[in-house]
């Protein structure tokens, strides 16, 4: 197995569970051997110690996997004392962004740390501790690195997020990622499987498999990563029928032409949303949505409006601008979930396919 490199979460939990390993056992570490969300080890060397009082500060240097991560060899920290209670307090410090808009998987003044890198460093902990501890995560050029990718148009300002959902960075922007694409489609051809179930990432597949694990089996799942439209081009050339499964903001990227979806190469979605949506819903709606920085946001919104038929709406336009770009009039099921994987819309052809499984 070749060298495996890991998201922003899994550094920030390994600086963690080092710094309160050596606050408490008095004994200095070379490396730290962290666990990620499906169970899988990863060993991350300790690039930093300091001790001040009762405190113990420890950083990591994230590595990428990708050819223009801009977090590639950027050091994270992570400071550790322990409380007079049993809570764990998890804070951003300097470089972490804070979260200023709603539509993100965070409420808004919230410290840029997503929800499963917060549940590794809390577990990190508890393998150690049953004690209170306050975690202060830190990314000292984070500030400046963020002025370098999405973030600020989402409304997270003054540095990084510590993302990700398995724990481990796969290549998904890379052309070597294409590979995987074509030899996954080529076994499911060579195995009989007539229809492919694709989709961009880890939470949209994970979706599939709580709602449909009982049809869909894991290996029938296509990850496309941000080579939409490779994908898509590639399962159709091989005669393989087509249900496209996930989050909007990504899937949306396709109604104005986007079949890359990498944010480097393509816009986020809203504006495109917003348009297909004008006339459709009331103006006092449009506004509130043009408010939210992201897809999830608005759909977020249309069901606080009790207009969930807009997502369906949504979702009938990108299979109607799928089946343009693949030059078909064959139905192509969409299926959108949010970032709590919950099914949140279909398209008509999508509908009849939670039908027949359901």
């Amino acid at each position: 197995m070749g060298k495996r490199f890991y998201t922003t979460g899994t550094y920030a939990a390994a600086a963690t569970k080092a710094a309160l390993a050596i606050l408490l056992n008095k004994e200095d570490l070379i490396k730290v051997e962290q666990t990620l969300p499906k169970g899988e080890k990863a060993l991350i060397p300790i690039s930093h110690i300091e001790k001040s009082g009762d405190c113990v500060k420890c950083g990591v240097v994230k590595q990428s996997v990708e050819e223009t991560d801009v977090t590639h060899n950027m050091e994270i920290f992570a400071q550790v004392s322990l409380r007079g209670d049993d809570r764990i307090v998890i804070i951003g410090g300097k470089g972490i962004g804070q979260i200023t808009k709603k539509g993100l998987q965070l409420p808004v003044g919230e410290a840029a740390i997503n929800p499963i890198p917060r549940k590794m460093i809390y577990s990190s902990i508890r393998e150690l501790t049953s004690s209170g501890v306050d975690v202060v995560i830190s990314a000292p050029e984070g500030e400046e690195i963020a002025s370098l990718t999405c973030n600020p148009r989402l409304g997270i300002i003054g540095g990084i997020s510590i993302l990700g959902t398995t724990g481990i960075m796969r290549p998904k922007s890379l052309s070597s990622f294409k590979q995987t694409i074509l030899q996954q489609l080529n076994f499911l051809k060579e195995n009989g499987i007539k229809e492919v179930v694709i989709t961009p990432g880890n939470i949209s597949e994970d979706a599939m498999l709580t709602h449909f694990g009982d049809r869909v089996s894991k290996e029938r799942i296509v990850q496309s990563g941000d080579f939409l439209g490779f994908t898509l081009w590639c399962t159709k050339r091989m005669g393989l029928s087509i249900l496209l499964a996930g989050h909007p903001g990504k899937l949306a990227k396709v109604l104005e032409g986007y079949f890359q979806t990498h944010c480097s190469r393509s816009p986020p979605a809203n504006n495109a949303v917003i348009k297909l949506l004008k006339g459709k819903v009331g103006d006092d709606v449009i506004e509130e949505m043009k408010g939210s920085p992201t897809v999830e946001g608005i759909t977020a919104i249309l069901q606080e409006h009790r207009r969930c038929e807009m997502i369906n709406h949504i979702a009938e336009a990108i299979e109607e601008r799928v089946k343009k770009y693949l030059s078909t009039d064959l139905p192509i099921s969409i299926l959108l979930f949010n970032m709590n994987r919950e099914l949140i819309g279909a398209s008509k052809s999508g509908e009849k396919w939670v039908k027949g499984y359901v």
